[in-house]
């Protein structure tokens, strides 16, 4: 495929000099590790099987397979979840064929199995497992599910990358994250019927290190929780230097101009007059421009501050503030819209201090903490041991049981839907439709009496066959962006503890920011919270290309990060190490263990102005979509404008709900 570089044609394989002092010159092959595990001695450093493509990853021993590798992919660290770090090179592949129309001719001759299911859901994330959940507690699991995963695991994007230093087991987040413990409504109700815990222990240094506040998960420190002498930014102008909590000291020492510090203040702080109208109103007001538009024409802000603003609101997002709706940029509560509304229970911008961010939590792998109580529930034999949160969030993943005869919910991962056909005009019980899917190079097609389409519209519009002319208008208003999360496993991170910060933040070079968390303690799952002891250090790292449209940006960030090697990521991100923590003493050749890549090419739908309240007199996209069609009905976070795991949730429910009656 042209619009992924693919690795293959590598470069001399001769390592340059620079390449050696990162430390990319791990010498010991797959081979050799094998032959150390046999030999007894551990952990070892793991090199490519292609010549000058060798990296060094922290290898899991006790594992029972190689672990896997391709030069674009790159390593996916140890465990069950090795072989699924983000889109890995066959799952792009088998997205990109329904685009290309790669399956069309051989449709026809896929192979029936057979089966019939009451209800057949596309797409194993937050709104497709929610969606079996409502779906089987409705039912009291008296009716058949199918659920059909494109990736080798289900979980969507809240699933974990693990690696194993010193002996020492390592979660990081792959994607989804950051929640917080449900206790009222149907959410509670979910939370407590999957075995979802009530209170959370986290680790803490030990008494002879000085104190250092952390972040419990990969967002909030950014903006609504920043203000920590433990954050710092870096800054290469006038000369190198680290600026302490700039927020916390009127951004002092930092090199913006005078006019742009007092905006970027103002942007944080100043209050507005109240918006004369209710909360719909302002919020189809906010819908009508960009966030940009608002700060600099509403707002009389600075240009910069926009700029400021483009990675922030891109890491949660999408893209930057030139094409996202403000009204996106209310929803999640980012600065510039205090006073604005009358609600007493609208809370903007509440964050101050990195410890006083209430309930808000990670689990060690992100939300695929609360993703495997769920899938747990659906099926009890898909996960090792009791349904304690401690069994589940530790055990081992039994994928001969995914799809097992008579489960309630049959769970059918590394499943591509290629077509689905079925009539959209039938009113009452209509007959099953058939769904065709590829899966291990095969095709393979099911019958289904209901379906709910819990996948992005991005392949239902190629997917899904006669559509009337609304809902394809609506598919085509989803515009995507990318987002590349990587886990770096640190030997140690004493760097970080000299120069005293957990988080950090940065402009230009890989990335923008990075974090160490505190580690969440689960049963068994206790790594020690000290500078000499190993930890994972996440970027979260957006593709916001400021000039563009909307629609370009999408395509632009995702070749840029499709047409990336493995290899060059890895560069990218030990120089951006070695730039920031260098001076502490920071050694990538002894600090770093391994890198995980994450790359999600479809992670955020993108809302510019008009995608919540409609266009020209038009409804919205997602309120044609969430009307059902036959016996088919559409689930995904996507048509909420706003990718986080209780959009997905509620998106699923409402879905699940819609289908009872035609059942």
């Amino acid at each position: 495929m042209a619009d992924v570089n693919d690795g293959t044609e590598a470069p001399d394989p001769q390592l340059s000099a620079e390449e050696r002092e990162l430390g990319m010159d791990g010498d010991i092959t797959r081979r050799d590790f094998l032959n150390a595990v046999a030999l007894g001695t551990g952990a070892a450093l793991l090199g490519s099987a292609a010549p000058g493509l060798r990296r060094p990853l922290v290898a899991d021993p006790s594992a029972d397979r190689d672990p896997p590798w391709h030069p674009w992919t790159g390593y996916g660290g140890v465990g069950d979840y090795a072989r699924s770090n983000g889109n890995t090179w066959e799952v792009v592949n088998a997205g990109h064929g329904i685009r290309d129309g790669l399956y069309e001719r051989a449709i026809a001759s896929a192979t029936p199995t057979g089966e019939t299911y009451d209800l057949v859901i596309v797409g194993g994330g937050f709104a497709g497992v929610v969606a079996a959940y409502t779906f089987l507690k409705s039912t009291d699991r008296r009716r058949s599910c199918l659920m059909l995963e494109n990736h080798p695991i289900i979980g969507g994007e809240a699933k974990r990358n693990e690696f194993l230093v010193r002996g020492q087991r390592l979660m990081g987040p792959q994607g989804s994250n950051a929640t917080s413990a449900a206790t009222t409504g149907w959410h509670g109700e979910l939370w407590r019927d999957v075995g979802l815990p009530a209170s959370f222990e986290f680790g803490s240094l030990p008494s002879s290190r000085r104190p250092m506040e952390f972040a419990r998960d990969n967002y909030n420190y950014q903006l609504w929780a920043d203000q920590s002498e433990n954050h710092g930014y870096y800054f290469d102008a006038p000369h190198p230097h680290w600026v302490t909590n700039p927020w916390g000291h009127n951004l002092e020492g930092t090199p913006w101009p005078q006019d742009v510090r007092r905006d970027l203040l103002r942007w944080r702080d100043e209050p507005m007059e109240p918006f004369q109208g209710d909360e719909t109103s302002l919020e189809r007001w906010l819908d009508t421009m960009t966030y940009e538009q608002y700060l600099t024409g509403v707002r009389k802000l600075h240009p910069e501050v926009a700029r400021f603003v483009d990675p922030l609101l891109a890491s949660g997002l999408g893209l930057g503030s030139d094409v996202l709706a403000a009204n996106a940029a209310y929803y999640f509560s980012y600065p510039g819209f205090q006073g604005l509304s009358k609600e007493p229970t609208r809370i903007l911008f509440p964050g101050r201090k990195m410890a006083n961010l209430g309930g808000h939590l990670s689990f060690p792998g992100g939300n695929d903490g609360v993703m495997r109580c769920i899938v747990k529930w659906l099926n009890p034999e898909v996960i090792d041991g009791s349904t304690s949160f401690a069994d589940v969030h530790n055990g081992r993943i039994r994928f001969d049981a995914m799809d097992r005869p008579n489960t309630p919910c049959r769970m059918r991962a590394g499943a591509t839907v290629v077509r689905l056909v079925h009539d959209p005009d039938s009113q009452g019980a209509a007959e099953p439709a058939t769904i065709t899917y590829v899966k291990d190079g095969k095709l393979f097609s099911v019958r289904a009496r209901t379906m709910i389409w819990a996948g992005a519209c991005w392949t239902a519009k190629y997917a899904i066959q006669h559509l009337p002319d609304e809902y394809r208008t609506a598919m085509a208003s989803f515009p995507r962006a990318p987002m590349l999360v990587v886990n770096v496993a640190l030997d140690n991170w004493r760097a970080l503890y000299k120069l005293g910060y957990t988080a950090c933040s940065w402009r230009g070079g890989f990335g923008y920011t990075a974090n160490l968390r505190a580690p969440m303690y689960v049963g068994d799952y206790r790594p020690p919270l000290d500078p000499d002891q190993p930890t994972i250090f996440t970027f979260y790292v957006p593709f916001n290309q400021y000039g563009l449209s909307l629609a370009d940006q999408g395509k632009v960030a995702r070749q840029k990060m499709f047409a990336t090697s493995y290899r060059e990521y890895e560069m990218q991100i030990r120089q951006q190490l070695v730039k920031l923590f260098a001076s502490a003493g920071f050694d990538p050749k002894r600090d770093i263990a391994g890198i995980v890549l994450n790359r999600w090419g479809h992670a955020y739908v993108t809302a510019g102005p008009g995608f919540f309240f409609g266009r020209d007199g038009k409804p919205a996209p997602s309120d044609v979509l969430r009307r059902p069609l036959s016996n088919l009905t559409f689930a995904h976070s996507e048509l909420s404008g706003h990718q986080n795991m209780w959009a997905a949730a509620e998106e699923g429910k409402r879905a699940a709900e819609q289908l009872m009656a035609v059942l």
